[in-house]
């Protein structure tokens, strides 16, 4: 337990109905049934002006964290709201509240610029634009689209800087471009175009060297599915009237439970990665994945000739 004397600064963040919760400190903190993780965060300093505009505060994330990735991939589209808490000596005081308006990255961290909640009486409300191309994010509140039901699962045959060789792809070219590739832990970077097997990623993550699959092991993986899916349905076909249905179950249960230990220790050498296609946001982006209702572009604006207009 540390010392109630040492000041620790606890970070709450609020999307949606989520909640997180993080600490600068060197150690977790649970204050009333919540646990403060510890994580590499940092803030810039907290300025009292009378020019509410000139006073955010930066908010500096590791470039791993799973929270600032998500705030970077969905662009903000949801609004996300941030408490800076000073604990010390059994008591808490808020420092700074307000709202994350940008995300961006920077180099290996990814900074989270916020505002406070009086910033936003003195400006404008936020206006949707008349644009081409729809304003909505892919897989957002305003697209619609499930992005769970997008997602192609495969596995990794080789790494050479950007260029990421996977399995068993059979799309278009370019299909994934602006999409996303998901590490087998949950990191996700961004697809830059796609071709064949190969997509090329937006910058080198070296960790995706780590989750290569050869061809041996993933063979070895499919067959330990295989096995082990023909004993559980051997086993589930037991005749439950058979005199002998008792010791025939437990022969069967005692192969099942090798096969899953086969299966258990041929998975730990397959990494499953997941790859999202991309939209170039146009209505015949849209149309491909049967979502024109929800395009919100002006495809057929005129141009400078208000007798021409682009196609889409």
């Amino acid at each position: 337990m540390f010392d109630s004397a040492t000041r620790r600064e606890l970070y709450e963040f609020t999307r949606g109905t989520e909640k997180f919760y993080y600490t600068s400190g060197d150690a977790e903190v649970e204050l009333n049934d919540v646990v403060y993780e510890q994580i590499t965060i940092s803030r810039s300093e907290i300025k009292n002006s009378s020019d509410l505009e000139k006073d955010p505060l930066e908010i500096t994330f590791a470039r791993d964290s799973k929270f600032a990735q998500d705030c970077l991939r969905s662009a903000l589209e949801e609004n996300v709201y941030v408490k800076v808490i000073k604990f010390q000596h059994g008591q808490q005081s808020i420092l700074w509240q307000g709202r994350v308006v940008s995300v961006k990255p920077s180099g290996a961290s990814i900074v989270l610029k916020s505002e406070t909640n009086f910033t936003k009486l003195g400006r404008a409300g936020a206006r949707l634009k008349f644009q081409r191309t729809c304003c909505h994010d892919l897989y957002g509140n305003g697209c619609r689209l499930n992005k769970a039901d997008w997602g192609v699962q495969t596995t990794i045959k080789s790494v050479t800087a950007n260029a990421i060789e996977l399995r068993d792809l059979s799309f278009d070219d370019n299909y994934f471009r602006l999409g996303m590739l998901q590490s087998a832990f949950g990191v996700s970077v961004g697809i830059e175009s796609s071709a064949g097997n190969t997509v090329n990623i937006i910058r080198r993550l070296d960790s995706l060297a780590d989750q290569i699959t050869s061809d041996a092991d993933l063979l070895a993986y499919q067959t330990a599915v295989l096995e082990l899916d023909q004993t559980i349905a051997t086993r589930d076909a037991l005749d439950e009237n058979d005199p002998n249905y008792e010791q025939d179950f437990a022969d069967a249960q005692a192969l099942v439970d090798q096969k899953q230990e086969a299966f258990n220790i041929a998975s730990e050498s397959v990494f499953f990665v997941v790859a999202y296609p991309g939209c170039m946001k146009s209505l015949t982006a849209c149309d491909r994945f049967n979502n024109t209702d929800n395009h919100l572009g002006f495809a057929y604006m005129p141009e400078d000739n208000p007798s021409t207009t682009r196609n889409a």
